[in-house]
């Protein structure tokens, strides 16, 4: 009996079998896919003449993805493409070579041993002449798990790379995010420095103020939301990002207390950089995990502030004392997160009440309902404790003020050290500076020689350093000039600008209470201890006060 030719058979087949094919294009930088040859075009250029030549494929889809990187699959244009598979519109996948497929060594073999041998699925590499439907040779066995680790390995040194280059820049204070920071902008002319975005740097401007006044952040939120500004995600989408949002596409991305907390919290506002603060597991993953603060990258002065110094440190203040506010307030309450029980150091908690059809606001020690018989209520009204504080501060301000004024009587006589004593800090600070960027401009060539940098960043980070280093000279210069005509120093003390503020108190308003009280403690019977910031700066000014008036003594004696 004749056997028939299963081999001629089975080409028979294979020759008259269409399949439904999708052209899979895949472009990376970060792999290093940088030849013409890996462009798009190029890509759908050779497999569409490829599928010219086989007839059996019919060609159906195409999906591309643009700017993602091998190393894994969570890709969407692969996830769509996915589906396809899974729902058996599409049995064919028809790519340039393996590494457009993947790099990852061994989510690429899970794919072609395991999942499309069950999905009944071809995939051609056409340059890497891989068909997985042609019979599997022992020279296939080894080769093709070979090249796929090689493409696994040329995407972990690529990605070396790519870190040892952005921590050379973020140490340098260049800019390496994706998007800029609400309130600036990227500079056209160098997309690693940060401009001001002047509206929506108003915007930032008034989110501080508002909480300065005392309002919280769902507050701020829903009033810019009101005035129809548009918020962070907003103004991404605006510049044409591509955003992974969930609200939907038909409406505009609301502000939020989160986003109005993330702003409040940015040091960016007052022309610090601190980048480095999260990283991927590996290569491999997009999953990301948070960097320990003491290895933040953090870089002073590297673009125009937003928010003067002071005004964040005070807004600091006020979110690390900010408690849970009344209900429907816009505002915190004027002493929330100041209040402590004298006698057992629990916090006080604000509470009402009603009396004869009236309402009354009063403050009791938590200690005494969270361990009963550990403390009393000490309940202490609110508008007494108001009067109590408002006397105290208008007492502490006319006493701070009138000691101010003498000191500054008898130095406008004398010539003060302590504005020379700062000029000279100054000076050291900015030397300092100078020493480090020279230090940095004298490794550059290093990083280059090394291929850390291209020539091109090479020439542009040395002639960025001199320029620094020359702007260093200058400030330096001014200050010894001035240290030299220097014959008063009326501002000794800055923090008296502060009690300034509030010389002619009437009221009492919560900056008020932010910027002047550390402290209010309240012991049984009512008796309430207020401790003042800038205790240590009093204390100065006293001694300087006493020594004044010692010498002043002498001279007259």
């Amino acid at each position: 009996m004749l056997y028939p030719d299963m081999n001629l058979q089975k080409r028979t087949q294979q020759n008259t079998t269409r399949y439904r094919t999708a052209l899979y294009l895949r472009l990376s930088r970060e792999d290093g896919d940088k030849t013409e040859s890996d462009s798009i075009a190029n890509q759908r250029t050779l497999l569409e003449a490829y599928a010219i030549d086989h007839p059996e494929l019919c060609i159906v889809d195409e999906f591309v993805d643009d700017g993602y990187s091998g190393s894994n699959f969570e890709r969407p244009a692969f996830q769509n493409l996915f589906q396809e598979l899974e729902q058996r519109t599409i049995n064919c996948i028809l790519v340039k070579d393996l590494s457009r497929f993947g790099r990852n060594y061994i989510e690429v073999g899970r794919y072609l041993e395991r999942i499309f041998p069950v999905m009944r699925v071809r995939l051609i590499a056409v340059t890497d002449n891989y068909d997985s439907q042609s019979a599997w040779k022992t020279s296939d066995s080894i080769m093709v798990p070979m090249r796929n680790l090689l493409n696994d390995a040329y995407c972990r040194d690529i990605s070396v790379k790519i870190k040892s280059q952005l921590a050379v820049k973020r140490k340098r204070g260049d800019f390496v995010g994706s998007f800029a920071t609400y309130g600036y902008q990227k500079d056209p002319s160098n997309h690693t420095k940060l401009i001001v975005d002047e509206l929506a740097a108003e915007t930032v401007q008034d989110i501080f103020r508002w909480k300065i006044s005392g309002m919280n952040n769902q507050s701020i939120a829903d009033r810019l939301n009101a005035k129809k500004v548009p918020s962070p995600a907003a103004r991404k989408l605006q510049s044409g990002a591509k955003l992974s949002l969930h609200f939907r596409k038909s409406d505009e991305p609301p502000w939020s207390a989160k986003a109005i907390d993330r702003i409040l919290h940015n040091e960016v506002y007052i022309g610090k950089l601190v980048q480095g603060k999260t990283r991927r597991l590996d290569y491999r993953s997009k999953k990301k995990m948070n960097v320990p603060m003491r290895d933040w990258t953090i870089v002073d002065n590297t673009h125009e502030a937003i928010i003067p110094a002071e005004q964040f440190e005070l807004v600091q203040r006020i979110l690390e004392t900010e408690t849970r506010r009344q209900n429907d307030a816009e505002t915190v309450a004027l002493f929330a997160g100041f209040l402590y029980c004298g006698d057992c150091g629990s916090r006080l908690v604000r509470r009402s009440a009603s009396y004869k059809g009236k309402r009354y606001i009063y403050y009791q020690c938590s200690g005494s309902k969270q361990n009963k018989g550990s403390c009393t209520s000490h309940n202490l009204r609110d508008e007494k404790l108001y009067n109590i504080v408002r006397n105290a501060l208008q007492m502490q301000i006319q006493i701070v003020m009138e000691e101010a004024e003498f000191v500054e009587s008898i130095r406008q006589a004398q010539q003060e050290p302590y504005r020379v004593r700062r000029i000279e800090r100054q000076i050291r600070q900015l030397t300092a500076e100078k020493a480090h960027t020279q230090g940095i401009k004298e490794k550059l060539y290093g990083d280059y020689a090394d291929e850390i940098l291209t020539r091109e960043d090479f020439l542009n980070y040395n002639e960025l350093y001199s320029k620094r280093i020359e702007e260093y000279d200058r400030k330096i210069m001014e200050l010894e000039a001035e240290q030299q005509n220097l014959q008063t120093a009326p501002n000794a003390y800055p923090f008296l600008d502060v009690y300034r503020k509030y010389r002619k108190l009437e009221e009492i308003t919560r900056p008020m209470v932010v910027e002047l009280i550390e402290k209010i403690e309240v012991y049984e019977s009512n008796r309430v201890e207020i401790t003042f910031r800038f205790h240590d700066e009093i204390a100065d000014l006293l001694e300087e006060l006493h020594q004044k008036q010692m010498g002043q003594h002498e001279a007259s004696a």
